[in-house]
């Protein structure tokens, strides 16, 4: 159990490390390069896919900012288990906040903005109720035994 706690932990650093450098990155991710291919890529697949062309760049960005922030919530259900659920809700949409204000503040080149801040938030929130579920389930599913 200790070594899963701590395989856990070094994940977290590991995520934490890249959902810093893509939200603190002093140019748009998707600006250039590998990445503007893969956006580029993917909205000409939905755009060609029947029943996806309404999916434009701004439904992506919204799409990748919920996924971005899913494993934040999950990591704090697993790794710090004491804490309060409303609390554990609430430390994704601080991180949120805080990472869409320094943009603000120290990076003009990227565009924060509050609909960035409640996709994160999103996701973020969704990862400790998926989280949360899983375990309030296995916990009663072991009472059942």
């Amino acid at each position: 159990m200790k070594r899963t706690r701590q395989l856990l932990q070094v994940l977290l650093v590991l995520y934490l490390t890249a959902l810093t450098i893509t939200t603190l990155w002093p140019s748009p991710v998707d600006g250039g390069g590998f990445s503007k291919l893969v956006v580029s890529e993917i909205l000409r697949f939905c755009q060609r896919t029947p029943g996806l062309q309404f999916v434009h760049y701004s439904e992506l960005e919204a799409f990748g900012n919920v996924l971005l922030y899913i494993p934040l919530g999950i990591f704090v259900v697993v790794l710090f288990s004491k804490l309060n659920f409303w609390v554990a809700l609430l430390i994704p949409i601080l991180v949120s906040l805080s990472s869409e204000g320094l943009q603000s503040i120290f990076l003009p080149a990227r565009y924060a903005t509050l609909e960035d801040v409640f996709h994160n938030a999103l996701g973020g929130c969704l990862g400790v109720l998926i989280s949360a579920s899983i375990r309030r389930w296995l916990k009663l599913r072991s009472l059942e035994r």
